[in-house]
């Protein structure tokens, strides 16, 4: 009996030593794991990209006027890296950005920063599929945007936001990296037409039509593009030319009901204007003068006292219309049939909305 004990405990003693020697191996075996982290200093270590959008810079006119308007848009993002030869290699080819309440700006699949390039960002809202980007231009076409509309709750328009990113500067810092900030402007124009009268003629002078000439045409591609400024200040020169119709344009909004003209003391002064002699319109940056080097042309269709005058042309100042500006054409009759045009370029007016819908 004793020496089954001993056998038994012989033989259990032996798989015991066993097991503490398995043990002891793969002790001996293993690390524990060692967590890389990448040094600020290395050009492989990636950092994720992340973008915050905000409408804190964007005049409040249009359907976005706020960031919570601009997070139910999402944002359609291009962006490219141009490595130390010159390579320019895209990174985001119109990705769609979307607000989520809880990870806030979001996108897929996640892209990482190249510490050894420079970074080109353009992000516009709301995401179109209908979009292009020229990284050799640095420039941005929207497609299918009517190129001149009246103001009304149904026209279109984009606001748009370009950031030039610098992989190995202020993005990237030692314990992470902090978001590219794209803060937006409208992509349109606003252009008002005012038709005035000098307060010393008495006659009773009505607007019955306008039209306008030497805009120039889309061609066969229908774009609205938009450009933006090289890193090193230079405007790159628009391309294609955005607007409807081989020569005129006519906006016969008075035809029905002949509109009075007041005087231009009666007129609200700035960015006011009477109602019943002011066309407004949103536009797509132009210029009037490519290829034929004249300047848009307004035409009148007016009477004076109940009678009908012939049409008079008028050559305004404007040639070229840039993207977030505000333009004010007004053509004041100085004595009989003479008109004087004159031009101010204003800041776009800043407007409270109650709804949502376009205005001025």
């Amino acid at each position: 009996m004793k020496r089954n004990s001993v056998h038994i405990f012989a033989k259990h003693g032996k798989c015991l030593l066993c097991c503490v020697l398995l043990c002891f191996l793969a002790q001996s075996c293993y690390e524990d794991p060692v967590v890389k982290v990448p040094s600020v200093d290395e050009p492989e270590a990636l950092y994720p990209i992340s973008l915050s959008a905000s409408s804190s810079e964007m005049l409040s006119r249009a359907i976005v006027s706020n960031d919570e308007e601009l997070q139910t848009t999402h944002l359609g993002v291009f962006a490219y890296k141009k490595l130390a030869d010159g390579t320019k290699v895209p990174v985001f080819e119109n990705t769609e950005l979307e607000w989520d309440n809880t990870l806030g700006w979001t996108y897929s699949p996640m892209r990482y920063w190249d510490r050894t390039a420079s970074y080109y960002f353009v992000s516009y809202s709301p995401h179109n599929a209908n979009v292009d980007y020229n990284i050799d231009e640095h420039c941005l076409q929207i497609k299918d945007i009517p190129y001149w509309q009246s103001i009304d709750a149904n026209v279109v328009d984009y606001v748009v936001a370009n950031d030039y990113g610098q992989a190995n500067g202020d993005y990237i810092y030692a314990f992470g990296v902090k978001p590219v900030e794209l803060d937006f402007e409208h992509i349109l124009s606003q252009l008002e037409v005012r038709v005035v009268k000098n307060a010393f003629l008495m006659s009773t002078y009505t607007l019955s039509g306008v039209s306008y000439t030497n805009i120039p045409t889309p061609g066969t591609e229908h774009k609205a593009q938009y450009d933006f400024y090289s890193p090193n200040g230079e405007k790159f020169d628009e391309t294609g030319a955005p607007m409807v119709n081989t020569s005129t344009m006519g906006n016969l909004a008075f035809s029905d009901t002949p509109i009075q003209m007041s005087a231009p003391q009666n007129a609200p002064i700035g960015n006011e204007a009477t109602e019943a002699t002011s066309l407004k319109h949103l536009v797509v940056p132009f210029s009037s003068n490519r290829g034929h080097n004249e300047k848009l042309q307004i035409t009148l269709a007016y009477a004076i006292n109940g009678s009908e005058q012939t049409p008079k042309v008028v050559e305004t100042p404007l040639q070229n219309l840039e993207a977030n500006q505000r333009y004010v054409l007004t053509l004041s009759f100085e004595s009989g049939t003479e008109i004087k045009p004159s031009l101010s370029i204003e800041p776009w007016k800043n407007v409270t909305v109650d709804e949502p819908k376009y205005n001025w």
